[in-house]
């Protein structure tokens, strides 16, 4: 176990939408993907399960129960998916992670976003997650560019590895009072 209770290599499941643009955003959440593995962080995803047949849901709340942590990448498709708007028949894998995801945040309403992460890529906005993931009052990452220097943020949370600590606390000075007048 390292820092704060997390194995070497903390388990992140990324929950993400497969949006209709060419494939642009698909191609930046599997370099964010790639990127963490390549930083010691065990993160998973649909594509290379996609590689065999699957039952979807069983592979879906696996990989959600064993994660450390939950990055849910803001995107249009995915709002409109976990929010329920999406036309029907579309989207059905982030409305079955959204599920999952909003019953934590029910059941843990007072540290759920320590598990669960926002993630902001390049081209996407905080005003592209569902609203009942915190809306501008919780913390997110934004991870643009996509690399190491991108990720910092992040990549220091997911490892447990602050930027800024404590500075120690010293010795409370002796202080005279005022001398009578």
């Amino acid at each position: 176990m390292g820092l704060f209770g997390l194995r070497a290599a903390p388990r992140v499941f990324i929950s993400y939408a497969h949006e209709d643009d060419d494939g642009a955003h698909i191609d930046r959440v599997r370099t964010l993907w790639r990127l963490l593995r390549g930083l010691g962080i065990d993160a998973r995803l649909d594509l290379p399960a996609g590689e065999e047949p699957q039952d979807w849901a069983l592979w879906t709340d696996r990989q959600y129960r064993a994660a450390d942590f939950v990055l849910v990448d803001a995107s249009p498709a995915y709002r409109r998916r976990a929010e329920g708007t999406e036309r029907p028949g579309t989207g059905a894998g982030v409305a079955w992670e959204a599920r999952l995801i909003r019953k934590e945040i029910y059941d843990r309403t007072g540290d759920w976003y320590r598990r669960i992460l926002r993630v902001v890529l390049p081209g996407g906005s905080l005003d592209d997650l569902p609203d009942y993931l915190g809306g501008r009052t919780t913390t997110y990452y934004p991870v643009d560019p996509i690399t190491a220097e991108g990720a910092e943020k992040l990549v220091r949370h997911l490892t447990g590895q602050p930027y800024e600590t404590g500075a120690p606390l010293g010795t409370v000075p002796h202080l005279p009072p005022r001398p009578p007048e």
